[in-house]
């Protein structure tokens, strides 16, 4: 059994398999599609049990979902999703030979569908309700508008640019940024680039990071050892009392003032009396 719920706009469609018809799994159902959509304004069911319900009724009531039903006997109040279920019938029958679950066989059903032009919109469902169509394996056959455009982009930008952005070489021996222990900086070797600031370097001890243009050197790079440390010391009364008093021993210059009253960015409020009444 499947639960189908069209978007009457776009004509987007999902479906849903139900091992129970239960108004409490359709409502577990429905409440899953709306967290990922919205709410609805208004909703079209049949006379089923679980759509006359109470407890679906205060569901509809408690979202502010308008839940018209069907007249009895007449299924073209209805028409859209009844529709949908034919083209659904149809299109799981067409894959009877395929050797694939049921889950594989509907999950194919839905790219294609949602992806090819309605003869209602003269557009796909994915374009009317996600404002783009969804990526397909046709994609892989035709060029990528939006791939050239970026690579162009990022060519233009590395161009222009007054620093030329750091770039490295497959098999260049380099200095990769290391997070485990004291030395911050240990060798390695570029293997590939897996984007325009992205690398995989392989260390010595035969690990492979993932690593960002800025957390790489060259091999000459040596780190300052006043840099090897991260603990960042505080300072106690006592130490920043002696501090200042080096400060002003070696320096003719008043001390700032640290306390100093800051101007007030707003004017004060002036609250009006609370006036209780007694009903």
């Amino acid at each position: 059994m499947f639960l189908i719920v069209v978007d009457a706009h776009s004509k987007w469609p999902e479906v849903i398999p139900m091992q129970t018809t239960t108004s409490t799994k359709t409502i577990i159902t429905l409440r899953n599609i709306f967290a990922r959509n919205g709410l609805p304004e208004q909703l079209v069911s049949d006379n089923g049990p679980q759509f006359v319900s109470e407890e679906f009724q205060k569901f509809m009531k408690l979202n502010g979902i308008n839940h018209i039903r069907s007249a009895p006997y007449h299924p073209a109040t209805n028409g859209l999703a009844e529709r949908f279920v034919q083209t659904f019938k149809q299109g799981m029958k067409a894959m009877d030979k395929e050797n694939a679950d049921i889950h594989k066989k509907l999950a194919k059903f839905l790219l294609t569908y949602r992806n090819t032009p309605h003869a209602t919109t003269n557009e796909t469902p994915s374009m009317l309700f996600m404002g783009r169509n969804l990526r397909c394996r046709f994609d892989l056959i035709k060029p990528d508008l939006g791939r050239t455009v970026n690579d162009k982009q990022m060519k233009t930008a590395i161009t222009t640019k007054a620093e030329k952005l750091r770039e490295f070489n497959t098999g260049e021996q380099v200095a990769v940024r290391d997070y485990r222990g004291k030395e911050k900086w240990t060798s390695g070797e570029i293997i590939q680039r897996k984007g325009p600031l992205n690398y995989e370097v392989k260390t010595q001890a035969g690990g492979i990071w993932k690593r960002h243009a800025d957390q790489i050197r060259n091999a000459e790079f040596k780190a300052d050892p006043e840099q090897n440390s991260d603990v960042v010391i505080p300072i106690t009364d006592d130490k920043a009392q002696a501090a200042n008093s080096e400060a002003d021993e070696t320096s003719d210059e008043s001390p700032p003032i640290i306390n100093a009253p800051q101007e007030r960015r707003y004017p004060l409020r002036t609250r009006k009396p609370v006036v209780k009444l007694n009903l």
